[in-house]
């Protein structure tokens, strides 16, 4: 009976042990078991009111108490793209589930809509371990590179959204590792948005439009001013930009609405855009010199404002102006002496003050003038100058030759005299420097016509010169005149193409030359010329070659001669001994 017990306990015991318990556990599951790096993770079937903690890759990132759903969750950390170790504990130190969640590479922006030209932040994870260059794609375009993504595959950067048309653009990613298309395309809706520059001014100020994000190549757009059409028949470029300007009509002071549309973009998709009429004044053009005469205009008056003065960085230049009965008055003057550079040109009335002006600014450039503009060398030039710093010291300069120098005015003037260099002939430049690097420059003409060619004296062609050789010959030729000045130069040669020049001088003053004791011409023929050169470079031409004999007789034949004069002479005396012997002797007796 007792083993009949025994054994009944012992089944009994065996069926308990069999019977779940409330700590033991279902089958753990975890969904979803990919995904990216963010991504929210269940884990489930889990012991209600047991304690658990989570690991990823052995580094515990989530524990707690489990609650009544039976499930606990996490994010998914900041981790390299591929597998990764989760292991779940409960209670911790107590394994109850160990899997595999593979992480997926993706891209996240900010924003992600906006205007051309909006910053856009990317930040990527999900990538390879260090991964190199990674490369940021919008609309297919590389618009950043060469990134390295950090340890656990996560980067970051920013860039300028590119001019493009409204619309949804994607942006990409990719890698040494990572393809492109392991990673979802995020899209940034592109805006159209027109920009106005300037918002305020008087009427007459030019105004630019720029436009981006309108359609792709968008016909009939039009820029309307107060509800009228001020500008139309626009087309957008296929990347959905265009520009215009136009001058701010005549209008009150006060704010008006501008508006600009197109066949695809509405007026409410760029919203209202306000500019603010005021007083101003604005002048043409706006950029010269000193004494150039300008137009100067002012709107935005008070109706018929009296009294009104236009200055010149704050000194009145022209007065005595009245306004319409619209507020607008205009005017023509000349820029008085004043330096290099910007000034400001702006109007006051009895009503309207400076303070309540949009002034206009008037660019003064240098300026050198001459008097007069053409000539000849040694004639004398005035050079005037404007437009340059005050107070500052000069230079000027005849092409490369300096030919004075100074101070300049308060007001940036001077003016020097100087007689004109000579040299060069045709357009020569004036230029003047002062010590802040302010230059101008003006053109002198110098004359260009070549003096007359002389006229051959002496020797004449085919002459004679010296008896025996190594004469030192004496070449003559007619005086030639120029305003310039003359020069002259002669050449001598045995050959008529003065290939080989035996003599050969230039600048020659007198219109005569004698060759020197080591230029003496042996006995022979020769050739010689001369030309005329101005003071301002211009030559005449050669005179044609000219022949000259030097020399009647040689030395040998010179000796042959006197040895036969010898040899006649003493034969003349032999003769007449000769004579004197065959004569008979007269006796006395006959």
């Amino acid at each position: 009976m007792i083993i009949k017990v025994l054994a009944a306990v012992t089944l009994f015991a065996i069926f308990l042990s069999l019977v779940p318990s409330g700590n033991v556990h279902a089958v753990v599951g975890m969904s979803p078991t990919q995904g990216m790096v963010g991504l929210e993770v269940t884990i489930s079937d889990l012991t209600e009111g047991a304690s658990f903690k989570i690991k990823w890759d052995g580094v515990a990132i989530k524990q707690g108490i489990i609650g009544t759903t039976r499930a606990a969750f996490y994010i998914v950390p900041e981790s390299y793209g591929g597998e990764h170790r989760v292991i779940v504990e409960s209670p911790p130190d107590t394994q109850i589930f160990s899997g595999t969640f593979a992480v997926v590479p993706n891209i996240t922006i900010s924003p992600n809509s906006g205007a051309v030209e909006t910053a856009v932040t990317v930040v990527g994870r999900g990538f390879g371990v260090s991964e190199k260059n990674v490369a940021v794609t919008y609309e297919g375009v590389i618009v950043k590179s060469s990134l390295t993504a950090g340890e656990n595959g996560s980067w970051n950067t920013s860039f300028f959204v590119t001019p493009s048309t409204r619309g949804s653009h994607p942006i990409d990613a990719s890698g040494d590792i990572t393809k492109a298309s392991d990673v979802a395309d995020k899209n940034f809706a592109v805006s159209p948005t027109v920009k106005m520059d300037p918002v305020a001014g008087g009427v007459g100020a030019l105004v630019t439009m720029t436009a981006t994000g309108f359609a792709n190549a968008e016909s009939g757009i039009k820029v309307t001013y107060s509800g009228k059409e001020v500008r139309s028949g626009i087309i957008a470029e296929v990347s959905g930009s265009w520009s215009t300007s136009f001058a701010i009509p005549s209008s009150t002071r006060g704010t008006h609405i501008v508006n600009a549309l197109g066949n695809i973009t509405s007026a409410t998709d760029i919203g209202d855009i306000v500019f603010t009429v005021a007083p101003a004044v604005n002048i043409s053009p706006n950029t010269g010199y000193v004494e150039d005469t300008i137009k100067v205009t002012g709107s935005g008056y008070a109706n018929n404002e009296t009294g009104i003065e236009v200055t010149l960085d704050g000194k009145t230049i022209e007065r005595g102006i009245n306004a319409d009965d619209s507020g607008f008055w205009s005017t023509s003057l000349k820029i008085p002496p004043c330096i290099n550079g910007p000034h400001i040109i702006t109007a006051l009335g009895k009503i309207t003050p400076v303070s309540a002006i949009t002034p206009s600014t008037f660019n003064t450039q240098s300026q050198v003038i001459s008097v007069p503009k053409s000539g000849n060398v040694k004639d004398q030039i005035r050079v005037t100058g404007n437009g340059f710093s005050s107070n500052k010291d000069f230079s000027l300069s005849f092409d490369i030759t300096s030919v004075a120098s100074g101070t300049t005015t308060e007001y940036g003037e001077f003016s020097a005299s100087f007689p004109a260099p000579g040299g060069k002939s045709g357009a020569i430049a004036i230029t003047a420097t002062d010590a802040k690097n302010i230059t101008a420059s003006t053109t002198f003409n110098m004359e260009t016509t070549a003096p007359e060619v002389p006229a051959i004296s002496s020797p004449k062609d085919g002459a004679t010169v010296g008896f025996m050789g190594d004469t030192k010959v004496t070449f003559d030729w007619s005086d030639v005149s120029d305003p310039s000045g003359v020069l002259y130069s002669i050449e001598v040669s045995d050959q008529s193409n003065f290939v080989k020049k035996l003599v050969s001088h230039a600048k020659l003053t007198d219109s005569k030359y004698t060759l020197t004791e080591a230029e003496a011409l042996p006995l022979g023929e020769y050739y010689w010329h001369v030309n005329a050169t101005d003071g301002a470079g211009n030559a005449s031409d050669w005179t044609p070659a000219t022949m000259v004999k030097v020399g009647f007789i040689t030395s040998t034949m010179l000796l042959y001669i006197a040895v036969g004069v010898v040899v006649l002479l003493v034969a003349l005396m032999v003769l007449n001994r000769a004579t004197k012997k065959k004569k008979k002797p007269k006796r006395d007796w006959e």
